[in-house]
């Protein structure tokens, strides 16, 4: 076989590898790459806010601290290490302080996702407080 004919060939099969066999040109999203779940929930429907404090955890893994509030939402989140593959872990939100209110503790199982097809991506998931204190999946 000729040299050109077998640098072509190389070429082609360089190019097949990095465009995963003809799926997506773009690499994925480094943001796409943290492993979390995080719970959502409207700040005027709750009395907590970021004067509360929470504890979220995802199968045994946990964070604490106040929530971030971003206008009329309300946010908290757990990073989940490297690696993570617990698809469907339970999830478990307590909460506490904030105006007067008492302990909400709210648990639930997720489906975790990948966020984009044809990447191999960390597996997030994203849940909702509703008003009457149940977790939900988010739209």
């Amino acid at each position: 076989m000729s040299r050109v004919v077998r640098c072509a060939g190389a070429a082609l099969a360089a190019l097949g590898t990095l465009t995963a066999c003809g799926g997506p040109a773009e690499p994925c999203e480094l943001l796409d790459l943290v492993p979390e779940v995080a719970v959502t929930w409207q700040a005027d429907a709750l009395p907590y806010g970021a004067d509360a404090t929470y504890r979220l955890c995802v199968a045994t893994h946990c964070a604490s601290g106040a929530p971030l509030v971003y206008k009329d939402l309300v946010r908290v989140k757990v990073r989940l290490p490297e690696g993570f593959d617990e698809r469907k872990p339970t999830v478990t939100l307590k909460l506490s302080g904030g105006r007067g209110a008492k302990e909400l503790t709210a648990s639930r199982t997720i489906t975790l996702r990948q966020t984009k097809e044809g990447c191999d991506q960390a597996l997030t998931g994203s849940l909702q407080l509703t008003a009457d204190g149940e977790l939900k999946e988010a739209d």
